[in-house]
């Protein structure tokens, strides 16, 4: 049974969803930054949109490493991802994004589903 009345989508979809969107803008906000950083310096701007680039930066970082053991993800990859900033949120982007539907929606096994009782033991 979906966790939303009329929403098929399985919970790590809507993770993977949901980080999709944070990785941008992740992206955006650290190229944000760099532009009132490096391009056109301004330290009152620069002061406004890092704080808010590490609100951000955090976010994904959390819901990165979160969601890497239900979505198969080596913790290097996770590592890399985290470590190469606005790059590794396009990877993440893109990565999702070319992730089959059929690997987010895992149908639980009977075992697993504690409504479905288990099947009679051979006490012999």
């Amino acid at each position: 049974m979906p966790d939303f009345a009329d929403d098929t989508s399985s919970e790590l979809e809507r993770k993977a969803r949901a980080l999709s969107v944070v990785a941008l803008i992740e992206t955006v906000s650290y190229v944000t930054l760099f532009w009132f950083w490096i391009v056109q310096p301004n330290d009152a701007v620069k002061a406004v949109v890092g704080f808010f680039h590490g609100l951000i930066w955090l976010s994904f970082v959390a819901m990165t490493v979160i969601i890497t053991p239900a979505i198969g993800w080596s913790w290097l990859y996770t590592a890399v991802v985290v470590v190469t900033g606005p790059i590794g949120g396009l990877m993440v982007f893109t990565r999702i994004r070319r992730t089959p539907r059929a690997e987010l929606v895992r149908r639980p096994s009977r075992q697993a589903d504690p409504r479905v009782p288990a099947p009679p033991t051979d006490p012999g």
